[in-house]
Order: structure tokens, then C-alpha cells, then sequence
């Protein structure tokens, strides 16, 4: 379509609509009229999983363990790569103290150039869990309230637990529950008391289904999904994160790995795509997220997450819902993630048709975020 206008003002969507209709300005001007980078327009894409400290290196243990001031430098650096391949909105789940939060609010500030940030600070974890490099250790329900506390003191705009073990780094493996119901449930409610969503890391089914019956608003990584956790998740409307790409980027790298990683992700790769296949089809609810960050999982490469759900069932229409409207509901953002008035002017161009094919996303022709063009 050529004949199509999108009119942005104060950094909102105000119009959409044909060319030769674009309305006047409350002054009687005509609209000042920028040709379009591409020929279709999208809204921009969200990445609900990643990690913007952390460059991917293969050594994930001596990555996180960096000085903060080099994983502050990082941070900015990734989220304006993420912000180039299309993504406007990336929600940071987890980083070693509080320096995206602040990110957040440079760049909210117009201090930074960059997406919009929505930032978890630390992760919640258990004594000898998975994350404890990064995370905010905290054991009882007591406890785990502290610690949700403490980061919605720091500025969190989203709360991050680990109900299981994991592929990278110490602590427990990926099958193993870490939290209890009763912990559990203390950091959702605390959570929720603040006004926020909750999010968990979780790939064994027991500790997916102790987070959903919890009350969690959204599942990451659900690589051991079994059709007993699918119902559950279903009836309790929790969406997934599947986060097929870091799996993907991890194989892709095996030999550079350490044996135990490439052990743990060759044991979870096939159950994690049959399993968000069977979610699909029971119609739980499906968002994107890279998992970015992790080991050979660059934040400049999301265009690959929605090519990736296609092979696990849903149709490019679907896959880019996910990356879209769907995202933008499972991380809280109701202005994000469409194009029409009172929308967000974040918006990506590309030069084919994404319906038809959805590498056309790894090349974007223009990004604007807040209605200005990307540099």
C-alpha cells in the first residue's frame, strides 16, 4: 500500500490513515510529510527476555562477574544494537546491582539515546540456586518479600524469580524446583501489592506448575513443558517466553562450550520446541524473548526469535503478534506493540512483506522510537 499516512506528534501515533486525508494541525498547517524508510511498516518489536550487561561471551561465569562499570558501558551499548534491529522495547531481567534500572532512567530522561527499558534489577534466587552470580539470594517467605521489596525500592519496573535450576552458570540444574509454594506466592503477592508484573525463570514442569498455581504472570524459558503444566498454565492464563534463541545460539556454538552446558541443552532442546508446540495448540499465550546476553545469544540477532516459533507451529502471522501486541501485554505496556491514535510512535520499516516473509526483519530499513528516527 502506498497511499498510507502515519501521523506522529509528541511522540504518539495521532493518525493513521490515506495520504491525501492527513489532517491539519490545530493551526491549519498541513503535517509535515518524511517519506518512509521502507515500503511496510510494523510496530516496533519488544524483547521480553534479555540481558542488556552481558555481551554473550563464552565464558558466562567470568562475564557476570565483571565490574559494574563495564557492565553499566555493555548495557547501553547492547540496548542501542537491540534498538537498531527493530526492537524498541527491551525488559532487562536481571543484572549484578542496579545500573539498567538506571539506564532506564537516562534514557527516559532524554540524558541517553535509546529503547524503552523496563528493568527487574536483580533477580530473586535461592541459597545454591541458578543465578546466584547475578541474583538477590533470599530463602523463606520473609525473606523473599525483602528481597521483591528491595528492588522495587531500587526502581524496578518488573520483578524476576528463579523457580528452577538452569543451563548456564552454577547452582542447580534446569529440572530441579527452587522455591517453595509458600515463597512463591510470598513474591508474587508483593509484587502485585507494588503494582507490578512478575516474571519467572523456569524450566523443570514442577516448578512451572508451583509459579502458576503462585499467581506468576509470565513464564520464562518453559523448556520442560508436559501436557499436565500446559492445562494448568492455560486455566491460570500465564503466558511463555519460550526463549528458543539461546538454545539455538548455544548448539550453534557446542564446541566452545564447557560439557556440563552443552550436556544440559542437549538434554532440554527437542522437549523445549515439542513443548511450545503443545502450548500452542492448547492456546496459551505466546510472547518473544531471547534470552539475550547468555552465551553466543548477541542482542542485535531478535529477528531470529520469531522465525524460530514458526518451527515450533504458529503461523508468521502469529510469530509476529508474539513479537508485537502479545509482548507488549505480557510485559505492561498498553501503547506498545500496535500502530493506530494514542499508540506509541515506535515503529519499524522494512522493504518486504514480514506476513510473507519474516526475515525481511533481520534488515530493517528505518526504526523510530518516541517518533524519532534511530541513529
Amino acid at each position: 500500500m502506498t497511499n498510507v499516512a502515519i501521523v506522529v506528534d509528541g511522540g504518539e501515533v495521532s493518525w493513521v490513515g490515506q495520504r491525501n486525508a492527513i489532517p491539519k494541525t490545530p493551526q491549519g498547517e498541513r503535517s509535515e510529510i518524511v517519506p518512509a524508510p521502507g515500503q511496510f511498516a510494523l510496530p516496533g518489536m519488544i524483547n521480553c527476555h534479555c540481558h542488556l550487561t552481558l555481551d554473550g561471551e563464552a565464558n558466562f561465569g567470568v562475564e557476570v562477574r565483571q565490574p559494574d562499570a563495564l557492565a553499566t558501558f555493555k548495557a547501553f551499548r547492547n540496548a542501542r544494537a537491540a534498538m537498531r534491529a527493530g526492537v524498541t522495547v527491551v525488559r532487562d531481567l536481571g543484572a549484578n546491582g542496579m545500573m539498567v534500572i538506571e539506564l532506564a532512567r537516562a534514557i527516559e530522561r532524554g540524558i541517553l539515546e535509546g529503547p524503552r527499558v523496563v528493568a527487574a534489577g536483580r533477580g530473586v534466587t535461592t541459597t545454591g540456586g541458578h543465578g546466584l552470580e547475578v541474583g538477590r539470594i533470599a530463602d523463606g517467605p520473609d525473606e523473599v518479600r525483602k528481597a521483591v521489596r528491595e528492588q522495587v525500592a531500587a526502581g524496578a519496573k518488573v520483578i524476576k524469580l528463579f523457580s528452577t535450576g538452569g543451563v548456564l552458570g552454577g547452582g542447580a540444574p534446569p529440572e530441579v524446583s527452587q522455591y517453595t509454594p509458600e515463597e512463591t506466592a510470598a513474591a508474587v503477592a508483593e509484587a502485585h501489592n507494588a503494582g507490578l508484573r512478575i516474571t519467572t525463570h523456569a524450566h523443570g514442569a514442577g516448578g512451572m506448575r508451583v509459579a502458576a498455581e503462585a499467581g506468576i504472570d509470565s513464564i520464562e524459558h518453559a523448556t520442560l513443558l508436559d501436557e499436565k503444566t500446559v492445562r494448568l498454565i492455560k486455566e491460570r492464563d500465564v503466558a511463555i517466553v519460550p526463549t528458543l534463541l539461546v538454545v539455538h545460539s548455544l548448539l550453534e556454538h557446542a564446541e566452545e562450550l564447557d560439557p556440563v552446558v552443552v550436556e544440559r541443552t542437549r538434554a532440554i532442546s527437542e522437549r523445549h520446541r515439542e513443548g511450545v508446540r503443545v502450548a500452542h495448540k492448547a492456546g496459551v499465550r505466546i510472547a518473544t524473548g531471547t534470552d539475550a546476553g547468555a552465551s553466543f545469544t548477541r542482542h542485535d540477532r531478535f529477528a531470529m526469535e520469531p522465525q524460530l516459533l514458526t518451527e515450533c507451529g504458529l503461523s508468521t502471522e502469529e510469530a509476529l503478534v508474539a513479537a508485537t501486541s502479545r509482548a507488549a501485554e505480557v510485559v505492561g505496556l498498553e501503547k506498545a506493540g500496535h500502530i493506530g491514535a494514542g499508540c506509541w510512535g515506535d515503529l519499524v520499516f522494512v522493504d518486504g512483506d514480514p506476513l510473507k516473509d519474516l526475515t525481511v526483519l533481520k534488515s530493517p530499513k528505518g526504526v523510530f522510537v518516541r517518533g524519532v528516527a534511530a541513529v
